[in-house]
């Protein structure tokens, strides 16, 4: 990687966010610049508009996220266990994006990377609706019923299909780069399951707050 690019991109990061946080509280300012992060590797991938440079704004935004992430577990150290999952992703994304600068295919890595993008589109709205209008119970409960479509689809279906059809190219990666997509590809598994859970929680409130209406009507 370019150090010459990173500091300046984690710098630009630091500036959105210190621009977002004047009007928004610092959970949302964070997932805005994550969504704005995502939807920008998105465009400049559809595009094939620099491609080498936009590895590089990946890089420094998650440099920027685990100083972010760091700084919150410094301020309550609760946040580790909690905060550990996105520690550790970030870090392999790092690994592996620095491995296509290195010479790993750019191809078959990037092509796996924007499926990933694509799936945490739902993420960051779905949070922001969560976070912003809490009041909004079945607008919410739908957003995460969409959420766990998405990203479903998108990491055990569509990430599973790629890296079959690549299965070649893949195998010949570098171990450490082999291991860190399989660590990546399973925690989509993980994430799946809790939004899973999440929406049979959901569910089963609608069905308590139903019985209770057709109890009081009747």
């Amino acid at each position: 990687m370019n150090i010459e690019y990173i500091l300046p991109l984690v710098t630009f990061w630091h500036t959105i966010s210190s621009q977002i946080v004047k009007y928004k509280p610092p959970t949302i300012t964070n997932n805005a610049v994550s969504f704005i992060h995502c939807v920008s590797f998105i465009a400049h991938y559809n595009y094939e508009y620099n491609l080498n440079y936009a590895i590089h704004i990946s890089i420094g935004f998650y440099f920027y996220d685990l100083l972010y992430i760091l700084s919150q577990i410094c301020k309550e150290r609760s946040e580790l266990k909690q905060r550990a999952p996105f520690i550790m992703h970030h870090i392999a994304g790092i690994y592996v994006l620095n491995a296509i600068l290195l010479g790993e295919s750019q191809e078959h890595i990037l092509g796996g990377y924007i499926i990933l993008e694509k799936s945490n589109i739902m993420l960051y709205i779905s949070y922001y609706l969560r976070k912003q209008y809490a009041e909004y119970y079945n607008l919410n409960i739908l957003s995460d019923f969409i959420q766990l479509l998405s990203y479903s689809y998108y990491r055990l279906f569509a990430l599973s299909s790629f890296i079959y059809m690549n299965r070649v190219p893949f195998s010949q990666f570098h171990f450490m780069t082999q291991f860190l997509i399989i660590g990546i590809y399973c925690m989509g598994y993980a994430w799946s399951y809790r939004l899973f859970q999440k929406n049979i929680a959901n569910y089963n409130t609608l069905l308590v707050a139903r019985s209770k209406k057709y109890s009081s009507a009747g």
